[in-house]
């Protein structure tokens, strides 16, 4: 029996849609009352009041008390034949991270007849732009998008406006445009910036510091989870020990040229936050060129848990990203998308910690 609602319940919601789609009925129409849809299709009350609601609960319909149920949004647009594929846009694709990430979209997106189109953008604005011309000609059903420069200003905003009206659903990873308002899986930064500066804190570091990326919105959540910590503790504010970086900057940061004036601003700290494990790899080698020690002289702590921190390569305290993970449920979420064009969801995932041997103790 509820094999049997739930399916009556899908057919009423499907042309309660497609009639909205369709103008049949108009943004401010009111739609027919429940007994009128109980009669028409021959179901219970309870099948159709449910069906309302889940079209209530997603804003497409509305009701008003005392006189009905209104057409609350623009209507649907009739979507477009299917091609089966899916464009994924991140911005490497061979390294770090990344094949984790494209590893989970596949099996997810296999499993139910997709394949994928790839693109890279190295995390520069034209070559977003590039990628999303090249996949809205050749065609694709949805976009999986690891938006690029993602702190400052959408430069793309009219090619996803783009996307939204020809219903082509979007889902982003990592980070999201703050002027975007859709489906987005990503790890919940500013938790995971206050979890690994609480364990410097625990461990008796006073001083703490930190190097971030600043154009991407992932550098500025974890600046503001290593704040919140530093604030829940008491702890003193260095400000000259907060570096920050852009994509195209980082080269020089690292190359050993700007050494002194690295060693000078973390010089108060004893602990120090990095935005990943490539920045720590890079600190930790600045480090060494200048004979100090990791953990004894500073301790280290990062992100994404890669194989840069392994026990037998950097040893590296770091917040684990699940990327396999976030590519499996960017494209479930996706599919959702799929099947429902007005349907958005934002994921956030718990972090979690990798304890490892970059943090010494103080407290003895």
């Amino acid at each position: 029996m509820k094999t049997k609602e739930q399916s009556k319940h899908t057919i009423l919601s499907s042309w309660l849609r497609e009639n909205i789609a369709n103008n049949t009925f108009s943004v401010g129409d009111k739609i027919p009352s429940e007994n009128e849809l109980a009669n028409t299709f021959h179901f219970s009350r309870q099948t159709v009041r449910q069906a309302i609601g889940d079209l209530v609960a997603e804003g497409i319909l509305a009701r008003e008390q005392g006189s009905g149920t209104y057409v609350s949004i623009p209507p649907v647009k009739p979507v477009q034949d299917k091609t089966m594929r899916i464009g994924v846009i991140t911005t490497y694709l061979d390294d770090y991270i990344f094949p984790s990430i494209i590893h989970g979209i596949e099996e997810v997106l296999t499993a139910e007849g997709y394949t994928m189109a790839l693109g890279i953008t190295h995390n520069k604005q034209a070559d977003e732009e590039n990628c999303l011309q090249k996949l809205i000609a050749s065609g694709v059903d949805g976009l999986i998008v690891e938006g690029t420069k993602s702190a400052l200003y959408n430069a793309n905003e009219a090619f996803y406006t783009r996307l939204k009206e020809k219903n082509i659903p979007t889902v982003f990873i990592n980070g999201y445009y703050h002027n975007y308002n859709g489906s987005y899986v990503v790890l919940d930064d500013r938790k995971a910036g206050e979890m690994i500066t609480d364990i410097l804190i625990d461990n008796g570091h006073k001083g703490i510091g930190g190097i971030f990326k600043s154009d991407d919105i992932q550098g500025l959540r974890r600046f503001e989870g290593m704040q919140l910590s530093i604030k829940k503790h008491k702890q003193p504010v260095i400000d000259e020990a907060y570096l920050w970086y852009t994509t195209e900057d980082f080269k020089y940061l690292i190359n050993g040229g700007m050494d002194k004036m690295i060693l000078e601003r973390l010089e108060k700290t004893s602990g120090i936050v990095c935005y990943n494990d490539q920045v720590a790899v890079a600190l930790i080698n600045l480090f060494k060129r200048n004979d100090i020690r990791i953990p004894e002289d500073k301790s280290l702590v990062s992100f994404d848990n890669s194989f840069l921190a392994k026990e037998m390569v950097y040893n590296l305290t770091s917040v684990v990203y699940p990327s396999k993970k976030v590519g499996k449920k960017a494209a479930q979420l996706l599919l959702q998308c799929l099947n429902n064009p007005l349907y958005t969801e934002q994921v956030k995932l718990d972090p979690s910690v990798k304890i490892r041997g970059s943090v010494t103790n103080l407290n003895s």
